[in-house]
């Protein structure tokens, strides 16, 4: 069985490093933006909407990222959200 492809992810500020999978995205249309880590420690990738949506308050809502995703062996996928708090 062939080895998954990885990269390392360093901090500056550490002698640490981690070995992390890589997520292979393949972006559907011109409104697709990748998915990002908020630092190269963070568990899992933020997602970003391809279209302008409102969702309601305790609402819920179907959001197209226009992204096509394979997730790599030995991970899972899972999308979530994320409490914000916009001043």
């Amino acid at each position: 069985m062939a080895q998954p492809e990885s990269q390392t992810a360093t901090n500056k500020n550490a002698d640490v490093s981690v070995d992390t999978p890589l997520l292979r995205v393949k972006k559907l249309s011109a409104n697709a933006v990748l998915p990002s880590r908020a630092s190269p420690f963070s568990a899992g990738y933020d997602l970003s909407s391809a279209v302008a949506t409102k969702v309601p308050a305790r609402g819920k809502a179907l959001v197209a990222t226009d992204l096509s995703i394979s997730i790599p062996e030995g991970t899972y996928a899972r999308v979530g959200f994320v409490l914000c708090v916009h001043v």
